[in-house]
């Protein structure tokens, strides 16, 4: 099974690939956890391309597409929140970064420290708080995002359809999991290619394309899961595609490491770019047996 793209939806992607062709910056030598390019992401956000699915005739499948081509950037890009889960909840174009948080306003969030918007899910609810400047601060992290937390009491907060929010928050998830795990073993296959060993290529040595292929499985069914969910937009298909992509998350970077070597556990090697924010993902709305839980309730409704 595979997805053939519209016309519509791919002229979409060529105009991006050409605006990130003309924009983006050289990938990042120096050592970091967190790679950023303001310029960059500026641009596509003033190019329409997060608010793709605003636009008469599109869907949050063409914001996916987008979002997924995103994702395999080595840079931290608020797309996803801003894309997929802010237009489903009637957020005004242009009003982010939009961060997401479940339960404790005390936790960092990924994207926080410079939020216009906060959405927040409950459990039993869910609320939208706007931010202003000085409203979080920036915190120290490992995981190739950048991340935040609230430093000062911020205003009452406005209520969100917590069904809505949690689908889309899932389907988010799930394309930008696929985004990175395809770029991470894109860069590993390369490694793998011109990497010798033993007078031959890594790539060459037949453990090493059998467990590369089922990480190429992995991939490739993220996305397709993803882009379904998309088409979709129901709430079945959401929690599968997190789900899949969330419980796949630690062996695909437990071997797209190793197969780096000693390189992998460096951070010149790019790696850390993808499989880091892969490891943030993976915990998002619960983790993958919250995911699970939500497609069965989905699927039967009626069981007990």
């Amino acid at each position: 099974m595979n997805f053939a793209l519209t016309e519509d939806q791919a002229s979409i992607l060529a105009g991006l690939d050409q605006l990130l062709a003309g924009e983006a910056p050289a990938a990042p030598t120096a050592p970091d956890y967190v790679a950023r390019a303001p310029a960059l992401e500026a641009a596509v956000a003033e190019a329409g391309y997060l608010d793709v699915a605003r636009e008469d005739g599109f869907t949050a499948l063409e914001a996916a597409l987008v979002v997924e081509r995103l994702a395999r950037l080595p840079y931290a890009m608020e797309a996803a929140a801003s894309a997929i889960v802010a237009p489903a909840l009637g957020i005004a174009a242009g009003t982010r970064p939009v961060a997401l948080v479940q339960g404790d306003l005390t936790r960092p969030a990924r994207f926080l420290a410079t939020a216009q918007v906060l959405l927040v899910d409950r459990g039993e609810d869910a609320v939208m708080y706007r931010l202003s400047p000085g409203d979080a601060e920036p915190v120290d992290t490992l995981m190739a995002y950048p991340y935040g937390r609230l430093s000062r009491p911020i205003g009452e907060p406005v209520a969100v359809d917590a069904a809505i929010l949690r689908r889309r928050w899932r389907l988010a998830l799930a394309v930008e999991a696929a985004g990175c795990m395809a770029a991470g073993l894109a860069l590993v296959v390369d490694h793998v290619t011109t990497r010798q060993a033993f007078g031959r290529p890594l790539g060459s040595f037949q453990a090493i394309q059998h467990r590369l292929a089922m990480a190429a499985e992995t991939a490739e069914a993220a996305r397709l899961l993803a882009l379904r969910a998309a088409w979709s937009d129901t709430e079945e298909d959401a929690a599968l595609a997190a789900a899949f992509a969330q419980e796949r998350i630690a062996q695909v970077t437990f071997d797209l490491h190793q197969f780096s070597g000693a390189m992998g556990l460096t951070l010149e090697f790019p790696l850390h770019y993808w499989t880091y924010r892969l490891r943030a993902l993976a915990g998002e709305l619960g983790g993958a047996s919250v995911q699970f839980r939500a497609a069965a309730a989905a699927a039967w409704p009626d069981a007990r």
